[in-house]
């Protein structure tokens, strides 16, 4: 099976890596603390900086990626060697992971936007009830369809640039909304690489979805989780559909 995001495990740290975990990171330890949780799973670890960090204050981590790639970096991070890393589809939970095994989940940052339509999103959910023991918690982030900017679609923009002895990279991107679904933003990174003195040309596409605040509450419902809170991110600040660009639900397994 070709790993669609090598590219991107590449340079995921140089680039994306430098958002700010640890606010994240302290968010979920108050949470965790307040209901006991001890084992957790990371869905859509990628490079493992979530698993990593919250290994680091002594919670038991399973990080699952569908990328070699991502989870091959994520092992070259892990110096203690206390996380366990698995590959897998998160529309495939059930197949991969054990039924009532996990105190919490997390599934942040783009995770959820590659779950395009609702049947991906619950046969994901459904899952992911069967992988938490009663009234596990489950820490759940996506993107606000209501915010999407039309500033920033269908023209070309430079996202990011690294420019060193050894690396100069350019990534490019340009968004449009998805011909079936206006909530799904067609994302198309450009990036143009000088690595050691080599010149390389890469042009990937990824389909990422936005959602709406009442979709994501009632498929959450309907596989079996209830909702404690919904924040704009890890500040606690209560969502507001019209103004954040983020939702963070808080939810448990009954």
């Amino acid at each position: 099976m070709k790993d669609e995001y090598a590219l991107e495990a590449r340079f995921y740290d140089r680039i994306w890596g430098k958002y700010d975990y640890d606010t994240d990171v302290r968010f979920l330890d108050e949470l965790f603390k307040e209901r006991n949780c001890r084992k957790i799973v990371d869905i859509g670890c990628g490079t493992g900086n979530h698993s990593i960090r919250l290994s680091k204050l002594d919670y038991k981590v399973t990080g699952a990626d569908i990328s070699p790639a991502m989870l091959k970096k994520a092992h070259s991070k892990d110096r203690d060697g206390k996380i366990r890393f698995i590959r897998g589809d998160m529309k495939e939970l059930r197949t991969f992971i054990p039924k009532a095994r996990f105190d919490a989940a997390i599934s942040l940052g783009q995770v959820s936007s590659h779950l395009c339509i609702d049947e991906e999103v619950q046969v994901f959910l459904d899952g992911l009830h069967h992988a938490l023991k009663k009234d596990g918690l489950f820490v759940f982030s996506a993107r606000n369809a209501m915010k999407i900017s039309e500033e920033y679609l269908n023209k070309l923009m430079l996202d990011h640039a690294i420019n060193e002895e050894k690396l100069q990279l350019a990534v490019l991107t340009h968004n449009n909304r998805d011909s079936q679904d206006p909530d799904t933003i067609v994302w198309k990174p450009i990036y143009l690489i000088k690595e050691s003195g080599k010149v390389d040309l890469q042009i990937r596409e990824h389909k990422l979805r936005w959602y709406r605040f009442s979709t994501l509450k009632r498929l959450l419902v309907t596989s079996g989780f209830e909702i404690e809170a919904v924040y704009s991110g890890p500040l606690k600040e209560k969502f507001n559909e019209g103004a954040h660009l983020e939702m963070w639900f808080v939810a448990t397994a009954k």
